[in-house]
């Protein structure tokens, strides 16, 4: 019940295990083929999605290793800890980082990325940015600051999607983003040790002009071996075998679909929260994330809740340890699922003599769950 790793359903596990794939065989070639066809739907692209052996971070690393020089400008926006990472890799990288600073708990204001380019003119190579920021529980309006990137001479918008892509839509080609980066464990339904990037036109032509020495990170090398069904190294075939069976679902289901549902969940938790008195880390209903939702809650909370109850949560990380309890509402979940950790907080709260009203929080759960209302964000309904 975490916010990730997500639990991985018995079709996954079944299709993980069917075989152990040699990964230059034909057998496995065709898995790729299939994940080829079937993951830019995904990304929102007409580009290659390309696939590495490695979490969401080598991913987010990639993305500067090959698509920066060291001693160009970027703007990085901190908006919580993966917000953080970013930065502090393209600092390592040797990028010059103009770096926005975000109250945890709140959205980027697109008014503070476009005054960082004003007082930059001309010098900004890229805009790194995480349309999910997991530890927090918030979403940036990656369309407006991507509008911006593409406003500036050869700018980058650079987007981590590791808790958006299968959780919400983030159409790169629409919206003008250049890199979008994802990971395995999160609305993938898969275990950690995948990850996923895509590039356009634009990127890829940068890319040969960087001088950053590449060999594993080298997504040039992995473009070409994707291209062949394969991988430029080897290849992670269980997980690989599972994504196929995850696209197949995405792709029966509908990812409308699949969104609409993620999106139901996390305003029923929020409403539930509210009615049951207590105080949500993200304020702002515009600013949420399908991945999870914050409440604050002092104390020792996953602990608890998983010696009482069984369940695994997640706290908080770095200054908000201790502070908030997230609850995670993306990937093979339903809403009973999230009804379970709803009541672990409650029960746990109150054995903390903090009573909460757990009736009227049932109750505003479920009308919201029973609603035929679309509940998708105004601004992600035409996305």
């Amino acid at each position: 019940m975490a916010t990730g790793p997500t639990p991985v359903p018995d079709f996954v596990l079944s299709a993980m295990t069917e075989s152990i794939y040699y990964h230059r065989g034909p057998a496995f070639s065709q898995v790729m083929k299939d994940c080829r066809e079937l993951l830019p739907a995904i990304f929102g692209t007409k580009n290659d999605v390309l696939l590495f052996s490695g979490t969401g971070t080598l991913a987010m690393e990639g993305a500067i290793a090959n698509f920066f020089n060291p001693g160009e400008e970027v703007i990085s926006i901190n908006a919580g800890k993966f917000g953080e990472r970013w930065s502090q890799q393209a600092k390592i990288y040797g990028l010059k980082v103009h770096e926005i600073f975000v109250e945890r708990g709140k959205a980027v204001e697109v008014a503070a990325v476009e005054e960082a380019i004003k007082k930059n003119k001309g010098n900004i190579r890229g805009i790194l940015a995480h349309a999910s920021e997991t530890s927090t529980g918030v979403r940036h309006n990656i369309q407006k600051i991507a509008s911006l990137a593409q406003q500036e001479n050869n700018c980058l918008m650079c987007v981590d999607g590791v808790t958006s892509l299968g959780g919400f839509s983030v159409p790169m080609d629409k919206w003008g983003v250049d890199v979008l980066v994802g990971g395995s464990q999160k609305g993938f339904m898969l275990p950690p040790g995948l990850s996923f990037g895509a590039a356009s036109a634009k990127a890829w032509k940068k890319s040969d002009e960087v001088k950053n020495v590449r060999y594993y990170m080298d997504w040039r090398k992995e473009r070409k071996a994707n291209a062949e069904f394969s991988g430029a190294f080897t290849s992670v075939v269980s997980l690989i075998g599972g994504l196929r069976s995850v696209l197949k679902y995405f792709h029966e289901v509908g990812l409308d679909n699949i969104y609409k549902r993620s999106w139901k969940l996390t305003y029923a938790t929020r409403n539930a929260f509210r009615a049951m008195g207590c105080e949500l880390f993200v304020k702002d209903d515009s600013q949420v994330s399908s991945a999870c939702t914050a409440v604050m809650a002092d104390g020792p909370y996953p602990k608890l809740i998983r010696e009482q109850y069984g369940l695994t949560m997640s706290g908080g990380q770095d200054e908000l340890k201790g502070k908030i309890l997230r609850i995670g509402h993306i990937g093979y979940l339903d809403a009973w699922d999230v009804l379970d950790q709803l009541l672990a907080f409650g029960q746990v709260s109150a054995s903390q003599g903090k009573p909460i009203n757990m009736e009227a929080g049932l109750t505003a759960f479920w009308k919201t769950v029973h609603s035929t209302e679309d509940l998708t964000p105004k601004d992600l309904k035409d996305a």
